[in-house]
């Protein structure tokens, strides 16, 4: 992570919101080394996003636009500001507002009924690049009968997967076992 302020570019002006955050409220991330690497970053985002304070801002300097992060930070009650510096060189910053977070939802599985016991049906998405382990998961939803769930096993906590089940209706909760895998049942 970086203390860097400086977001200027092509696009529309500063929302007020973030105009005046002083600096030491700013948390900023590169990852464009990381995706020119051909690395996934979107692990690293999120633990940077799980380290905010509430009244602290994030900006996050990427080669391209990652429109699908705009869903998962508005779920955590994010709004955004972007801008295009250049060629391979966005700027995105994330910010709180009141309306957001009023509007928020409750963490993911927060609030959900426990998952069903008994037997699931195993999705072992493991060692797939995305998008294939979320694609993996999708197509085995139909599987899930009446009281039944399925537990898929993935390299990475599947973020952009938990927009997609809230919007089928499935409810899910994610644990991170001690063999560095992610387990996450799925359940309606």
């Amino acid at each position: 992570m970086m203390n860097e302020s400086s977001c200027h570019g092509e696009g529309a002006s500063m929302p007020e919101a973030i105009r005046n955050v002083p600096d030491d409220r700013r948390v900023t991330l590169d990852v464009r080394d990381q995706v020119r690497a051909g690395q996934e970053p979107f692990q690293r985002i999120m633990q940077t996003v799980m380290s905010l304070r509430d009244d602290q801002v994030f900006t996050l300097y990427n080669i391209f636009e990652p429109i699908p992060l705009y869903g998962v930070m508005a779920q955590r009650g994010f709004a955004h500001w972007t801008q295009k510096r250049g060629p391979e060189d966005w700027c995105i910053t994330f910010y709180r507002t009141d309306a957001c977070s009023a509007a928020a939802p409750a963490p993911a599985a927060a609030s959900r009924p426990a998952p069903p016991t008994g037997d699931a049906i195993v999705v072992d998405a493991r060692g797939l690049e995305p998008p294939q382990p979320m694609a993996k998961i999708l197509e085995n939803l139909p599987r899930i009968t009446a009281g039944g769930q399925i537990l898929a096993m993935t390299d990475r906590r599947p973020m952009l997967l938990y927009p997609k089940l809230e919007e089928r209706g499935f409810s899910f909760s994610t644990e991170e076992t001690t063999n560095g895998w992610f387990e996450t049942r799925i359940w309606k």
